[in-house]
């Protein structure tokens, strides 16, 4: 659950201040230079293929407090009292605490973990009833990274990269998308043409790129749905690729 709230913050620090490297957090450059550092390693690990690119999952957790606290204005309509927010985060610290010791949470201490959990999310969403977001009703695909280390996000359909293969390679994609609902998502990947169908639970594609493939402009048809919605909930996404002759 600590990982949930976690990312919760993140979440929310990317809808007000946004993911790009050079978003303004204002906090110390010694700081941010860490997250720059552990990013770097982490694309070492994986040989720069599908890993996070957003700086802020690289931050630490007491880093998230102080870019809320150092940006409190802009966070202020959101979560309203400052005081009760920092008492909650506090608290899970402290649990975080515990936890990184190698000790469990006694049955009163996950209660409250839960409590304040449940909390955050509820005052998210209700400033977004408020301002009757889509977000609180519909899933959402954020983001398609392949092992190319191409990226999709909504913020630049306008300016889509298009990465080149060749018949025969072996390509993955991943996909992350978000139900406001914690509903379970399901994935479908297809070619325009319906030469290509997977249907998926797991959010990560693997498969050949075959010779029907081959064009400058082919076109992958991404979606992610929940089939127990009481309402069509889905989202599609379209990339683009050109691809070679063997």
């Amino acid at each position: 659950m600590i990982k949930q709230y976690e990312n919760t913050l993140r979440k929310l620090i990317i809808d007000v201040l946004g993911d790009a490297d050079e978003s303004e957090y204002n906090i110390p450059k010694n700081i941010t230079n860490k997250w720059f550092k552990k990013r770097t390693s982490e694309q070492d690990k994986n040989d720069g293929f599908l890993f996070e690119k957003r700086i802020i999952f690289y931050a630490d957790f007491e880093n998230l407090g102080l870019i809320i606290d150092e940006n409190w204005q802009k966070f202020a309509p959101i979560l309203n009292d400052k005081k009760r927010f920092f008492v909650f985060l506090n608290e899970i610290e402290h649990f975080k605490k515990i936890i990184d010791s190698g000790k469990n949470l006694i049955k009163s201490q996950e209660d409250l973990l839960s409590g304040i959990l449940s909390d955050l999310k509820n005052t998210i969403t209700i400033y977004n009833n408020k301002n009757n977001l889509v977000d609180d009703y519909f899933i959402a695909i954020t983001k398609i990274s392949d092992n190319l280390g191409t990226s999709w996000t909504n913020s630049n359909k306008e300016n889509q990269q298009k990465p080149v293969l060749k018949v025969g390679d072996d390509y993955e994609l991943l996909v992350q998308a978000n139900d406001p609902k914690d509903r379970e998502i399901e994935y479908q990947l297809s070619h325009f043409t319906g030469k290509l169908r997977i249907n998926q639970d797991s959010k990560r594609f693997n498969f050949k790129i075959e010779k029907e493939f081959v064009g400058q402009n082919t076109m992958l048809i991404i979606k992610a749905f929940t089939k127990d919605a009481d309402y069509v909930n889905e989202s599609i996404f379209k990339i683009y690729l050109t691809v070679l002759p063997e």
